[in-house]
């Protein structure tokens, strides 16, 4: 149970540094503002069509938290010196790792959670309708896209030695999928064809766009509740915009292979949250800690 003793002691952790109370007023702060403002100036909006609208801010702040709460949460322990004690204890360093995911994990779940809890009041308040089935759905989709940054800030935390270098691969991480995703893809497309992406367009190049877990978390929050979401990305003018879900087969040439299906986007969120926290206890597994 070495695991769960790590969990415990890192979301305590997180409580007695007020990690959790900063994390939940950002969010519950995001989510009533977007409430008010679509509230007070858009006026024909319904309450489910304002599900598709606060998964526009979410996917922004939302994988920001997940890198802040997870990237010192091995490499903080090295920097203080108190992995050595940690280690002396029970808990191997695999339990550390794994225990340090579940524990972060959590502290996000809980900010989430509590600010969906205030966005059903709100939705009640302001709009007199609660789109329960929307709502729940934007809500699995949120949780998953957290899961697989806070995956990717453990994994960085755990492969790092300093301080520096965890904020800089995090940061650049977010960087890349927000902002140069589509400039690869485009990128790889006319390396591979001498011509810029076109609609409609091989199914292959959809798959390359979809391992972006913002992409992923579009597809997955489009499918469970049941509003068409789009993925926060810069565009550049480049390669093709963002497909919808719904238009799906209509952007595919010839059939819609497997591999686009909604059950690729999840296992895209989960890949990205299991990979990097592996490859990091890799390489913290051997690491000189001395």
């Amino acid at each position: 149970m070495s695991v769960g003793v790590v969990a415990r002691k890192d979301f305590e952790d997180a409580l007695r540094s007020r990690m959790l109370w900063s994390l939940t007023g950002l969010l519950v702060l995001l989510v009533g503002i977007a409430y008010v403002a679509v509230w007070n100036w858009g006026h024909d909006t319904a309450a489910e069509e304002m599900v598709g609208l606060l998964a526009l801010p979410l996917q922004v702040l939302v994988p920001i938290s997940a890198l802040i709460v997870g990237y010192m949460s091995v490499v903080g322990e090295r920097r203080s010196g108190s992995i050595k004690l940690l280690l002396g204890l029970p808990p191997t360093r695999g339990d550390v790792v794994l225990g340090k995911l579940v524990g972060r994990s959590g502290v996000l779940a809980a900010a989430v959670l509590t600010a969906f809890a205030v966005a059903v009041a709100l939705s009640l308040a302001l709009f007199g309708a609660l789109p329960l089935a929307a709502l729940g759905g934007l809500l699995l989709a949120t949780l998953l896209l957290g899961f697989a940054f806070v995956g990717i800030a453990v994994g960085v935390s755990a492969a790092s030695a300093s301080r520096g270098r965890a904020m800089a691969a995090t940061v650049g991480t977010y960087i890349v999928f927000i902002g140069f995703w589509k400039l690869l893809t485009a990128g790889v497309y006319y390396l591979l064809n001498d011509s810029a992406p076109t609609l409609p367009i091989e199914g292959g190049y959809l798959l390359l766009e979809r391992l972006n877990p913002m992409q992923a978390f579009a597809v997955v929050a489009t499918e469970l509740s049941g509003v068409d979401v789009f993925p926060v990305l810069f565009q550049y003018g480049v390669g093709i915009p963002s497909v919808a879900s719904s238009d799906l087969s209509a952007a595919v040439a010839g059939d819609l292979p497997f591999y686009l299906e909604p059950w690729s986007a999840v296992a895209v969120l989960v890949a990205w949250f299991a990979v990097p926290m592996t490859v990091g206890y890799l390489r913290f597994r051997t690491a000189d800690l001395g």
